[in-house]
């Protein structure tokens, strides 16, 4: 499943040798907000605008994200000389993909909307989740390449399940494997987050490794982060296609 993850943290020590012991669901919760800023100050921002680059297959593409609360994003990327888009309008999701033979924009698959609207969730996935009616597990302690953390499992009940793994120091997450469910079809990955990095209040990942099975299938390197950007909420509307307003 092609999509660019949700924005993470740095590479972390290995855990102390001491035995860790077992954590309570919203205990743990409550940690992994605060390393990451904290409900208040997440909840402060209103707005986020990114770039970085993004490499697969050998090459390497400049991108550009814009969040806007409540639940807006835009993904922009130049591919090969064309402009690739990726958007979600607080409803429904939409792309532009000249790598397909069109440049119209086209309503986006079921599988491509479900991850857009979990990445268009500025307060992430942890804060609220009941509200938005999830349910998380605690399933205990496991390795990440050399790195003890504690295991959540949160179903989205709507198709997505996420194993987060959160290292035992800092809380900070290090890796999610993450399962999508579309009728018959099961797509599953493994998102990996480090060089994390203070952003005003907040602490954000830097680099993003996707894996599927043991192939790494793409990176992200965020080079700038800016908080409260100003985001016209224009460009968040499917624009009409042309051969439509033509005919008009």
């Amino acid at each position: 499943m092609r999509k660019i993850q949700v924005f993470v943290m740095a590479m972390l020590a290995i855990a102390a040798v001491v035995p860790v012991c077992a954590m309570d669901t919203d205990e743990l919760v409550a940690k992994a907000i605060e390393a990451m800023g904290g409900e208040k100050a997440i909840k402060a921002v209103k707005s986020m605008k990114t770039t970085g680059k993004f490499m697969a297959s050998g090459m390497e593409f400049p991108f550009a994200t814009y969040h806007l609360r409540p639940n807006q994003m835009r993904l922009e990327a130049e591919v090969m000389g064309a402009q690739m888009i990726q958007c979600y309008d607080g409803e429904a999701g939409w792309t532009i993909n000249p790598m397909t033979g069109t440049s119209e924009p086209q309503k986006m698959s079921p599988i491509e909307l479900k991850g857009f609207k979990l990445q268009a969730d500025m307060d992430g996935s942890l804060i609220d989740w009941k509200k938005k009616g999830y349910t998380i597990e605690y399933i205990g302690t496991d390795d990440v390449e050399g790195t003890e953390t504690h295991q959540l499992k949160l179903d989205t009940n709507d198709g997505i399940v996420m194993d987060m793994y959160f290292d035992t120091e800092y809380f900070l997450l290090l890796k999610v494997h993450t399962k999508v469910t579309e009728g018959e079809n099961e797509h599953e990955s493994d998102t990996y987050m480090s060089d994390y990095k203070e952003i005003g209040d907040l602490v954000s990942a830097h680099a993003i490794e996707t894996r599927i099975g043991d192939q790494v299938v793409n990176q992200i390197l965020l080079e700038t982060v800016e908080l409260d950007a100003e985001i016209d909420k224009s460009i968040f509307a499917m624009p009409e296609k042309q051969e439509a307003a033509a005919e008009e």
